[in-house]
C-alpha cells in the first residue's frame, strides 16, 4: 500500500498547475456522514433534495444503493442527473463546476441506471433494478459530445445522449449489457460513462444523495 502522505492546500493547487493527478484519501466512515450534508432543491424535481457534495466514497453501486436505503434515500436517475447539471449551471455553479470541470482531483458519482440487453433491445432499469424500460431511441456508440448541448437541449426523456447532440469535448460511453451509470471528471477529461460495471469501486467515486422533500 502507497503511504499516505499530508499535504496543504498551496501544495495542490501546485500540482494542479503542474498537470499532476492526486487522489484525496477519505475513509468510508467519514464519507457515509451525509447528514451534515447540504442540500438544495431543483424547481424540475419536486419534492426532492439533493446533496451539494458526494456520499459514501468507496462504495461500489450496489453497496451504494444498500448503504442509501438504509437511511432512506436514494441515487439520481440519469434524466434527474441531467435536470441537475441544468439547474447547477447556472444557480450553483460551485456544484456543477465541481461536478463537471477538468481538472484534479478525480472525482465521479454513481448514477441509478442499470442496463439490461433483452431480447427486443437495451433496457435502463432504475430503483436498483426495481423498474425497467425499453430505451428509447438515443446514441448508442461511444462518442465525444457537446456537454452543454446535451444538458440544455440534446437528451432524451430518459436522460440518455440524443442522437442529435452535437460533438465536443464530453466523453460518452455507451451502455453495455449489465454495466451502470456514472459521470466521472479528472484532470484531462470529463465523461458520461453508460459502460462501467457495478463492482467498480474508487476512494473518489460515490454518491449525490437523495432525500424526500
Amino acid at each position: 500500500m502507497a503511504p499516505i502522505i499530508e499535504v496543504s492546500d498551496d501544495v495542490l493547487k501546485g500540482l494542479d498547475q503542474l498537470s499532476i493527478p492526486y487522489k484525496i484519501k477519505q475513509t468510508k466512515a467519514d464519507s457515509s456522514k451525509s447528514n451534515s450534508n447540504e442540500y438544495f432543491e431543483v424547481p424540475s424535481l419536486k419534492g426532492l433534495r439533493v446533496a451539494k457534495q458526494l456520499s459514501f466514497l468507496g462504495n461500489d453501486w450496489n453497496e451504494s444503493h444498500k448503504a442509501l436505503q438504509s437511511q432512506g434515500q436514494r441515487m439520481l436517475t440519469l434524466p434527474e442527473f441531467g435536470e441537475v447539471l441544468k439547474y447547477t449551471q447556472k444557480e450553483l455553479p460551485e456544484v456543477y463546476n465541481d461536478i463537471t470541470e477538468v481538472r484534479n482531483p478525480w472525482r465521479a458519482e454513481w448514477i441509478d441506471a442499470f442496463f439490461e440487453q433483452r431480447k427486443d433491445g437495451m433496457y435502463v432499469l432504475t430503483g436498483n433494478k426495481s423498474k425497467a424500460e425499453k430505451l428509447k431511441p438515443c446514441l448508442m456508440e461511444d462518442s465525444r459530445i457537446s456537454l452543454d448541448n446535451y444538458v440544455q437541449d440534446s437528451h432524451t426523456k430518459q436522460g440518455m445522449p440524443s442522437k442529435k447532440v452535437q460533438s465536443g469535448d464530453l466523453y460518452f460511453w455507451a451502455p453495455r449489457n449489465g454495466t451502470v451509470a456514472r459521470f466521472l471528471a479528472s484532470g484531462d477529461r470529463a465523461g458520461l460513462n453508460c459502460g462501467g460495471y457495478p463492482s467498480g469501486g474508487d476512494s473518489n467515486l460515490g454518491v449525490r444523495t437523495v432525500k424526500i422533500a
